[in-house]
């Protein structure tokens, strides 16, 4: 027997629907916030990611597929969402089109990493991605809309905010780190020792504890920020509490990949008990068009696994909605299959979920079947009802039945 690769995950029948619901989600607000999809290949050039994601970050250095192909190039199965997608915006010349641009795709991602609760080696992201605009306005609305998604499933997560500045805020502020930090770096991690020389910010999102203690009294990035940032990031907040999107100012919050600027955010579940609690995260990328050879352009986004959306809402007691059901299961009780192949072909003509009899089971076992596979109602074709042209329908619900002609078979499925 060959088992499934390790950090992987069957998307099984009985949880399909799931999926289909946060699409369905996605969907609506394509449509309510003018969104448009775009999907870009499952694999890049390497060079891409290690321009795009940054050459300090962990996913760069430790958790790329990345392989050799049969040409002798250097090819990457795709991380993340952004940087493929910053790639056809500067490839297809995308920056001609009306601006704003808002993407969103649904896609792949392969990391290898130690597989846990929410975190394995291949995950779906939802993503959005939005060109050709740069004001705390924007930032608003695109923190509004993925609160609106998550409300779809009847959850309402903190959305945990933070300023990295412009590039001169940063600046000052990454030399004060650098000043705090080292003293202290000979305490830290082997990794954080590396972060002090590549990308001094990547020290405030390590995980381990020795590290996690000497980070708790550095200095802030908000007593560093510019008037300008000062006052756009106080606007974001006013126009966040107007639109009753949860969220909390932590000045403490950076993000995995080196290509945030400014705005960074991150969705997360106050709950302790749950464990993982980040449900999600993006922030604003104004240089990486640039970085990737295309003009400067502003852009903001984010990225949701869905799998670890799914497992959250399974820990919460949280039911997806369903809209999967069988109308009719047509019952075969004559010998010539001919006419109940024909009753079924007409009601899915006319938009009906229908299902057949397609073995040698008895009435009495169809009736059983069509219970297991949740049919909501049976329709019996024999050789009674076809010489009388009146067929019988059974509500399995409600356990009553109908008698109705051929031609109002359709009405009445249909309701």
């Amino acid at each position: 027997m060959i088992n499934i690769p390790k950090g992987t995950k069957d998307v099984l029948p009985s949880e399909s629907y799931k999926w289909h619901e946060v699409e369905r989600v996605v969907r609506d607000l394509k449509h309510r916030y003018n969104l448009h999809e775009i999907k870009t290949p499952m694999f890049e050039h390497t060079e891409l990611f290690i321009r795009g994601v940054g050459k300090s970050t962990d996913i760069v250095n430790k958790e790329m597929y990345t392989f050799v192909d049969k040409g002798n190039r250097s090819i990457t199965l795709k991380p993340e969402g952004t940087a493929g997608v910053a790639r056809s915006f500067i490839e297809n010349s995308l920056y001609n089109e009306p601006l704003p641009l808002k993407l969103y795709y649904i896609t792949p991602c392969f990391r290898y990493e130690r597989p846990q609760a929410g975190r394995l080696r291949q995950h779906t992201q939802f993503g959005s991605e939005w060109f050709g605009v740069d004001s705390p306005e924007a930032d608003a609305e695109i923190l509004m809309m993925a609160s609106d998604f998550y409300r779809s499933f009847g959850i309402n997560p903190t959305v945990l905010i933070n300023n990295l500045g412009c590039a001169e805020c940063r600046k000052k502020y990454v030399e004060t780190l650098k000043e705090y930090f080292k003293p202290h770096i000979g305490d830290m991690c082997p990794d954080c020792g590396k972060r002090f020389e590549t990308n001094p910010l990547r020290i405030l999102d390590c995980k381990v504890d020795e590290c996690k203690a000497i980070n708790k009294n550095a200095p802030k990035i908000t007593d560093y920020l510019c008037d300008d940032c000062n006052s756009r990031f106080n606007k974001l907040k006013k126009l966040l509490k107007n639109a009753n999107v949860n969220y909390k100012f932590e000045p403490m919050l950076v993000r995995g990949l080196d290509y945030y600027t400014n705005l960074i955010f991150e969705f997360i579940d106050e709950d302790k008990k749950l464990g993982q609690n980040a449900l999600g995260g993006g922030g604003r990328y104004n240089n990486l068009v640039e970085e990737l050879g295309g003009k400067p352009m502003p852009v903001i986004g984010f990225g949701i696994g869905i799998e670890r959306l799914l497992i959250y809402l399974e820990n919460k007691g949280i039911e997806v909605n369903s809209d999967e059901h069988l109308n009719v299961y047509v019952a075969n009780a004559c010998e010539d299959l001919t006419p109940v192949i024909e009753i079924t072909k007409m009601l899915r003509d006319n938009g009906v979920s229908a299902e057949m009899n397609l073995t040698d089971r008895s009435l009495k076992a169809q009736f059983k079947y069509a219970d297991k596979i949740k049919a909501e109602n049976v329709l019996v074709v024999g050789d009674d009802e076809l010489k009388s042209g009146k067929f019988t329908i059974k509500n399995l619900k409600e356990s009553k039945q109908t008698t109705l002609t051929k031609n109002e078979l359709v009405k009445y499925f249909k309701g």
